[in-house]
């Protein structure tokens, strides 16, 4: 049946049998079919480590979360936010602070807390309406900043106009003292087993999944509805943008309030599991004069990129391979021999020279390329194409590789007299 056929008077049962015939993994396109299965591997997941091999993991859900909220306004709108970490701290310190001092459980506090990243959003994001590239990344590097001197100087107590926002304080550089509620408990006591610690672990992981595929579709469903074209429009011309008559400064505003309410969540969710606590380490990525309060941020632009950037999916990919990357290097302990450390001692320096080296063979990113690849490989397989077709080897010449071939080329012709034709 035709897509025409399906707008113009089809019965309920024709649309039913279209749509079913959509979501049946046997007809949708191989990156799809990749994607779930990636899905049900990470259901499977737990089956293959114990419970209390799987914090590591719980936290990759939370983190790529996080990163895919940071494309949705980063790598659709190209507003460059360098301070994200906000939100997800935001988020993080609101749900502890509610729980903790003002003794709401931890299912109403995750909410609370969100709604009021989503308000740090607007606050971001206003700037955002009369600024653009480097002032904006400049005002979002700051605002992380902002956060950690706020701990600092509301140590003991927050109290603003007569409120006790936080009676206890936000614990400067440390955090807050004491560990938020579980969101999962299996024991009503205050002694918990091997066997509750189990059970409320699986929980938290197969929740995080569960919150990590309900973002995934609804982001992959705004930025490919025509808000996300708008969201594109306004990264390659804002000025085309308003020419068209429409107003991007409400879908910039739209961007970094999704953007921040979808950081907010996974950071609130986050601290109520066993793998996080409301400090600016976890959440920030440095505590003190030694730490620094961008680096979490700069870890998710990492995965974004890597994954590639404007794509949702990216950051998910991205994620994983900087998570595998750093495991992997974490487990090498060879001595390198002109500054006498181990690889796993000289941390970050192999991994950030890893991410250099993939994003220079794809600058693009993993996941476009792999598209790029695998479309060709398919059409290659149908007889569609060879591999002197012309759109594959201008694609080629536009990569790192290509340049290696343009200039043996150039140097084959130089040796041989030759005069410089095209001798693909």
């Amino acid at each position: 049946m035709s897509n025409e056929s399906i707008r113009r008077g089809s019965t309920a049962a024709e649309r039913r049998e279209v749509l079913l015939s959509k979501l049946n993994p046997l007809n949708m396109p191989l990156r799809f079919q990749i994607g779930l299965l990636g899905l049900v591997g990470f259901v499977l997941l737990p089956t293959q480590f114990y419970p209390s091999e799987m914090g590591p993991f719980i936290n990759l859900l939370y983190l790529i979360m996080f990163a895919m909220s940071w494309d949705v306004v980063s790598g659709y709108t190209g507003q460059l936010s360098f301070g994200h970490a906000f939100f997800f701290a935001i988020g993080g310190y609101g749900s502890a602070i509610l729980q903790m001092q003002h003794g709401l459980p931890a299912y109403i506090s995750i909410p609370l807390a969100t709604v009021l990243a989503a308000i740090g959003g607007v606050v971001v994001g206003i700037p955002a309406l009369r600024l653009r590239g480097p002032y904006l990344s400049l005002v979002t590097l700051i605002v992380p900043v902002i956060f950690v001197k706020m701990l600092i100087l509301f140590n003991d107590s927050l109290v603003v106009f007569g409120i006790p926002l936080a009676p206890e304080g936000l614990g400067g550089t440390s955090g807050l003292a004491g560990l938020p509620q579980a969101l999962f408990s299996t024991s009503p006591s205050a002694v918990v087993t091997t066997v509750d610690f189990q059970q409320s672990v699986l929980y938290e992981y197969y929740f995080s999944l569960a919150l990590f595929g309900l973002i995934l579709v609804t982001l992959l469903a705004v930025t490919r509805s025509s808000a996300g074209d708008v969201f594109t429009a306004i990264r390659e011309d804002e000025d085309a943008v308003s020419a068209a008559g429409l107003n991007p400064a409400k879908f910039k505003l739209f961007a970094f309030v999704l953007s921040g309410t979808v950081g907010g969540l996974a950071g609130a969710a986050l601290v109520h599991t066993s793998v996080a606590i409301a400090q600016p380490g976890p959440l920030l990525g440095g505590a003190g004069q030694a730490g620094s309060p961008i680096q979490v941020s700069i870890n998710i632009i990492i995965m974004s990129i890597l994954g590639g950037a404007g794509t949702i999916v990216g950051p998910v990919v991205g994620a994983i391979t900087f998570a595998a990357t750093n495991a992997l290097i974490a487990s090498l302990d060879f001595t390198v021999p002109l500054v006498n450390k181990s690889v796993a001692a000289l941390k970050p320096l192999p991994l950030l020279v890893a991410a250099m080296f993939i994003l220079f063979y794809l600058p693009g990113g993993i996941v476009p390329a792999s598209i790029r690849g695998g479309r060709f490989a398919l059409a290659y397989r149908r007889g569609e194409k060879d591999l002197s077709d012309l759109e594959f080897r201008e694609k080629l010449d536009d990569t790192v590789v290509g340049q290696i071939i343009r200039n043996y080329r150039q140097e084959i012709n130089e040796i041989t007299g030759s005069s410089g034709g095209d001798s693909r």
